[in-house]
């Protein structure tokens, strides 16, 4: 029982969802029917009753219709009326979606299909029988007044309906057209259905149109897509659209068959047609390959031929190129009004026909004198879709009509080429424009001067694309006659045209060239043009002009280009560069700023030098010979301060470079004398240059500085003395400070002086000063720095262990905690000179006590001893000047003249530079700590307290990644350290590995060799003793 009620309730609700189908249905039939164009009392009429339908169903119980009829035919009924329904809604859309001519046309088979319709639906309701169910009286006049309307439903067309598509399709079936007629007509039909007849009328219902059609002709229905074809033509008589060439074109096809043009063989248009002896004729290529298979027949006929000889057929080939003549006339025509129409899609199709037919150059003159040149030009402004049609349609115009260049330019095609260009859009095509309008000079001179062009020209040969990369640099070839243009090309980078331009010159357009390229912002990449062999010729030539505007502007720019090293070889390359430099130099009565340039000149090609070069060049030859440097010397005796200045530097650069340059300027008495009175001048900048040769000549020199006979020989001295005392300026102090520690060591005059001076004040005034830099008070420089190292290098002559009158006044001054600090916080120069220094110190310190060493022995015990009572406090006084004694020299080092590495706290300090990379510091250092193995009695003590301060490790450091000169201080510091104490564990076991490897260098071996014995781990009888 419950299993029956299950079903009849599954049964209702599949009625009920059929029957809320049906209500939708018609509520979206009324919903179509109420805009329609034609025949809207009709489709009023059918909407109200389909409308009084659904409101009947929604009235309506289903269980009572159910209960009338049963559920199938139930089921069935309303399925049906669904199905109705729909179809009713799909003719609806159907007739909505086409175009008004063809709903006027098919007006009548619509109405008739609906009238079908509408009677099928009164049966199916009548089906129902609703007048037996239990309903009110008022729902069964309602059902009854819906069934009678619905099948006596009238379905005529208006008159006005019938009238205008009988007036349209006696239009279309007149042969001729009849413009004024049919603009009238669709005037009318405008009229009915409420719009006007303009040309957005004509264009929508073309489109709708063509779509019919093509979907007719894709049904088969070969009758209704032709009559759709008609109503085109209709519309287009009407003019107030362009015709497309399409129909143009087929019915001239039409005339002229091209299937007699086309080879039965290949199926493509003949060119060259031939005819063999049977008389068919075909595409020479095409029969060739036939014959060439093997083939004797003829493919038509395939009659056995005698022969495969081939006569061209030239009335046949004639009547093909008359007919492609025609052909793209009647394309040409048809696309010309194409081009100026508002409607995007016609333009588009005009324009891609256009572009072809526009490579024979017949047809651009004929686009050129139809004023289109502005319309393409437009279409690029406004950068429309279709501006990559247009630009080919310019590139033909440019290329093809010389006449009408000029007109292009001043449509503005340029300038929209460049903005193009400056968005980052470049088409092949749009340079090409530019490369066939700068073909002419004239216009060559229009396109370079419009702005930006020539910059972004620049910026298009690195493009992606090679084409454009490749016309953008004949574009601006092209360019190149002008030397204004060329300038603009270097301004942006691009210096090939330049270096092109500046070679074939005169002297008066190089000398422009040049004072535009001074200017410029040169960089590395851009250099690689102006290396040109002939460039840097032709510039050094221009020092040898008569024009002092040529000479002028050579020597900036060769000036501006010796900055780039690169440049200063290809100029020591070239012969003629040095001569003319010389030349400039020597004159006395020329510019002075002709002679500064020049020297300046000549010192940065001697700075940008490399060694290997020196003999390479034949002018550093000449400027280090002992004529020029003779003139040199004779000039900065003559001349201004500034060319003094620059001569001198010169001589400085010269002389750091050459060593034949150094020796013949020491050899110069005169000119040593003049350099050392220069020094009490009032020419500031000429000071320090004479200062600064001095100083170059003398450092590193075994005699050090040529000094003037006395007594400008003291004069001179003293002189340096206040500048390093008293100078505010620091280059000339940290200058003064290096000549100071260049002065010959033997001489007892300069000791005496020096001893007078304030010179050791002035040392100790610069250390102090590091120091306040290094507690941050004031941040250091460079040229501290240098003064600083300088100052340093002046010190090592006051601790000579052979000079105690100067060694003593180091001990007054304190200078032994600065110093110390030193070796944590100057630069590596200043700590190898620091721990010279230090090492001269201690030196003179195991000297002067070598006769206490027993004081040592004494105070030893003791102190170990106090190792075991450190709980105990004693306030002896002579205890705790024990206590405090030096560890290594016990009581001997305690004078305040003597200077000891253990009480200064130099040892971690020196231990820690012989990590230092920087050749010589870790040598120095070395030196430093064997000044504390030297005293015998001391040995013991002093092997600890490098020990202790980790000197082994850093000393094994230095063995396994030293220089040649440190390892082998190293090993004789190492050797003696053994002597007195013993390695184990994996410190001995690294040390053998060293030296071990260390057996393998041929200068050290020996020395490692006694080393390993020492260890016991060579034997006596080794060969490499």
């Amino acid at each position: 029982m419950d299993g029956n009620i299950g079903m009849e309730d599954v049964g209702t609700a599949v009625l009920q969802e059929l029957w809320n189908r049906v209500t939708l249905q018609a509520m979206v039939f009324v919903g179509e029917t109420s805009d329609m164009v034609f025949e809207k009392g009709f489709f009023q009429e059918f909407s109200k009753s389909i409308s009084e339908l659904r409101v009947l169903l929604q009235a309506l119980n289903v269980e009572k219709v159910e209960a009338a009829m049963s559920v199938r035919p139930t089921k069935t009924a309303l399925e049906t009326l669904d199905s109705q329904l729909k179809r009713a809604c799909k003719i609806i859309k159907d007739y909505k979606s086409r175009s008004r001519l063809s709903v006027l046309l098919q007006s009548r088979s619509v109405l008739s299909q609906m009238k079908a319709l509408a009677e099928e639906i009164a049966k199916t309701i009548s089906s129902w029988q609703l007048v037996n169910l239990n309903i009110s009286v008022n729902l069964k006049s309602k059902t009854e007044q819906i069934i009678n309307s619905l099948s006596s439903m009238e379905f005529h067309s208006a008159v006005a309906t019938e009238s205008l598509a009988t007036e349209v399709e006696k239009l279309i079936n007149e042969n001729g057209r009849n413009r004024q007629n049919a603009i009238k007509l669709l005037q009318k039909i405008g009229e009915s259905v409420g719009v006007s007849s303009n040309a957005s009328l004509v264009q929508n219902e073309l489109a709708l149109l063509k779509k019919e059609k093509e979907e007719m002709e894709a049904q088969k229905k070969q009758a209704e897509a032709f009559q759709l074809s008609q109503l085109m033509q209709f519309l287009y008589s009407t003019e107030i659209v362009m015709s497309p060439r399409d129909e143009e074109i087929a019915a001239y096809h039409h005339q002229y068959p091209t299937e007699s043009f086309r080879c039965p063989l290949c199926k493509e248009m003949m060119s060259d047609p031939v005819a063999i002896v049977c008389g068919h004729s075909f595409e020479r290529k095409a029969i060739q390959e036939h014959f060439w298979r093997g083939e004797k027949s003829c493919p038509i006929c395939r009659e056995r031929l005698r022969s495969t000889e081939l006569t061209p057929n030239l009335s046949l080939r004639s009547s093909i190129e008359e007919w492609k003549q025609r052909d793209m006339d009647l394309k040409f025509q048809a696309a010309l009004p194409g081009i100026t129409s508002n409607d995007h899609s016609i333009q588009n199709r005009a324009l891609e026909e256009m572009q072809v037919l526009m490579e024979r150059p017949r047809y651009t003159e004929k686009v050129a004198e139809e004023g289109l040149i502005s319309k393409f030009v437009e279409m690029l402004k406004n950068n429309q879709p279709n501006r990559i049609a247009a630009l080919k349609c310019l590139f033909y115009l440019a290329k093809y009509c010389d006449n009408h260049k000029e007109a292009i330019i001043e449509a503005g095609a340029v300038r929209c080429i460049v903005r193009q260009f400056y968005k980052g859009e470049a088409e092949p095509d749009a340079v090409a424009v530019l490369l066939e309008l700068s073909a002419r000079e004239a216009l060559a001179e229009k396109i370079g001067n419009i702005r930006d062009c020539i910059p972004v020209l620049v910026s298009l040969l690195n493009y992606s694309n090679p084409d454009v990369s490749q016309k953008a640099r004949m574009v601006l070839q092209n360019l190149s006659y002008n030397t204004h243009f060329v300038v603009k090309m270097a301004e942006a980078g691009y210096f090939q045209q330049f270096v092109a331009l500046f070679n074939q010159g005169t002297h008066e357009t190089r000398a422009s060239m040049a004072a535009a390229l001074i200017q410029m912002e040169l960089k590395g990449n851009s250099i690689r043009d102006l290396e040109d062999k002939t460039f840097i010729h032709n510039l050094v030539q221009m020092l040898s002009s008569s024009s002092r505007a040529c000479i002028s502007a050579g020597l900036k720019l060769i000036k501006k280009l010796v900055a780039f090293p690169r440049m200063v070889k290809r100029l020591l390359a070239d012969p003629a560069t040095v001569p003319p430099l010389l030349g400039l130099i020597s004159i006395v009565k020329t510019d002075p700023r002709w002679n500064q340039e020049a020297a300046a000149i000549l010192a940065l090609l001697v700075e940008g030098s490399q060694f290997t070069e020196h003999q390479m060049y034949q002018g550093l030859q000449e400027l280090q010979s002992q004529h020029n440097i003779n003139l040199f010397l004779q000039l900065i005796a003559s001349s201004d301060p500034q060319t003094k200045v620059q001569l001198l530097h010169l001589l400085v650069v010269l002389g750091n470079k050459f060593d034949m340059a150094r020796n013949l300027i020491r050899t110069d008495n005169e000119a040593i004398s003049y350099l050392f009175s220069s020094l009490e001048g009032d020419q500031p900048e000429v000071k320090l240059w004479a200062m600064k040769l001095v100083y170059c000549i003398s450092e590193g020199h075994p005699a050090g500085v040529p000094l003037p006979p006395s007594p400008a020989k003291e004069t001179a001295i003293k002189t340096l003395a206040n500048i390093l005392s008293d100078s505010p300026n620091i280059e000339e102090r940290s200058t003064a400070a290096g000549i100071i520690s260049q002065l010959p060591n033997d001489d007892i005059i300069i000791d005496e002086i020096l001893c007078k001076s304030e010179v050791l004040k002035a040392i100790h005034g610069v250390i102090c000063n590091l120091d306040g830099e290094s507690d941050g008070t004031r941040a250091p420089d460079n040229s501290d720095a240098s003064l600083l190292e300088n100052a340093l290098a002046a010190l090592l002559r006051y601790t000579e262990p052979t000079k105690p009158q100067l060694y003593r006044q180091v001990g007054k001054l304190e200078l032994y905690p600065l110093l110390v600090r030193i070796l944590s916080r100057g630069s590596s120069l200043a700590k190898q000179r620091t721990a010279t220094a230090l090492a001269h110190l201690s030196r003179s310190t195991s000297l002067s006590i070598s006769d206490s060493a027993i004081t040592g022995k004494q105070a030893f015990p003791l102190l170990n001893v106090m190792k075991f009572f450190s709980g105990i406090s004693c306030c002896s006084t002579g205890m705790e000047e024990c206590v405090n004694l030096c560890r290594v020299h016990g009581a001997a080092c305690s004078s305040r003249d003597t200077f000891c590495l253990v009480k200064a706290d130099a040892l971690k300090p020196l231990v820690q530079n012989l990590s230092e990379k920087e050749s010589g510091v870790a040598e120095a250092a070395l030196m430093a700590l064997e000044t504390l193995l030297t005293d015998h009695s001391t040995l013991p003590h002093a092997t600890a307290a490098i020990v202790d301060s980790q000197g082994v490790v850093a000393i094994l450091q230095v063995l396994e990644k030293g220089d040649l000169p440190a390892k082998s201080r190293a090993l004789d510091l190492f050797q003696k350290i053994l002597e007195h104490t013993r390695m184990n564990g994996p410190l001995a076991d690294r040390a053998e590995r060293i030296l071990v490897q260390l057996l393998q260098d041929d200068d050290l071996r020996k020395k490692v060799a006694l080393v390993l014995k020492q260890m016991g781990i060579l034997p006596e009888q080794s060969s490499y003793f």
